[in-house]
């Protein structure tokens, strides 16, 4: 079982296929045999390492609080013990903020940067209402009613690691750091998303340099409902990218 030591916890993750590193940073709660369907549409091109977060899957859950900051650093921490120096990242809903953290932080680390299903906050309207959400018992139950699903998986998060990871989400707000992401960057968000609502998205596009926005139709959970949705444009953005890195070696 691929565990390693990363600081004062032990992270699970996976790799599988050959090629250019390709990470997979997961939204809050969720754990590696979750998103296999997804680590197999890229496996034959790329080699996909997939990390559970702290507090999900086969991970610690220290208790403790969390941030985005230090799962940007738990991943880091991972990839150098493993050998990855440089890779393409897709990060979805929390997991994109954590790939925002690690592009700004380590841009000597990120090829290509997909953020899907990703803001870099909550809307501050939302954010009141999660505030709220948070410290009150009846309202939180609500919220876990609606995130049933997380506590299905083969290893879930435990009631309080799903809390820490969706505070550690509310309470970012990567917004002034977004001008220093150097990498090219493909925005993938879902037109009825109201978990990241379109100024959020506008927002994301606005302030990432290099960016570009495909808006899918579908909702925050799109490439649940339709993967395609997501490995589509994924795998031609990095194909560009790749040609891009390699034209520019040729060059020189």
């Amino acid at each position: 079982m691929p565990v390693v030591k990363v600081g004062n916890i032990n992270m699970y993750y996976e790799v599988h296929g050959e090629g250019e590193p390709l990470v997979l940073i997961h939204g809050a709660g969720l754990e590696t045999s979750t998103v296999w369907h997804l680590i197999q549409m890229f496996t034959h091109k790329y080699k996909v390492v997939s990390i559970d977060n702290r507090g999900v899957g086969r991970s610690d859950k220290p208790d403790e609080p969390y941030t985005i900051e230090i799962m940007a650093e738990d991943t880091v921490g991972l990839l150098n013990i493993i050998g990855i120096k440089k890779a393409h990242f897709i990060g979805s809903s929390m997991g994109g903020r954590i790939a925002q953290v690690i592009a700004v932080k380590y841009p000597e680390m990120v090829k290509g940067l997909i953020l899907t299903s990703t803001a870099a906050r909550v809307s501050p309207s939302m954010k009141t209402e999660l505030e709220i959400a948070l410290k009150t018992p009846e309202l939180w139950e609500e919220l876990l009613k609606e995130s049933a699903m997380i506590f299905t998986q083969t290893y879930p998060p435990t009631r309080e690691s799903f809390y820490r990871q969706f505070v550690a989400t509310v309470e970012f707000d990567g917004k002034d750091q977004l001008s220093k992401i150097k990498a090219p960057t493909l925005i993938i968000n879902g037109s009825k998303d109201h978990t990241i609502p379109i100024g959020c998205t506008e927002e994301l596009v606005k302030e990432v340099p290099d960016s570009k926005l495909i808006l899918v139709e579908g909702d925050h959970l799109f490439a649940a409902m339709n993967i395609e949705l997501l490995v589509k444009p994924a795998l031609e953005f990095f194909e560009e990218v790749d040609a891009i890195v390699f034209k520019s070696l040729r060059i020189n």
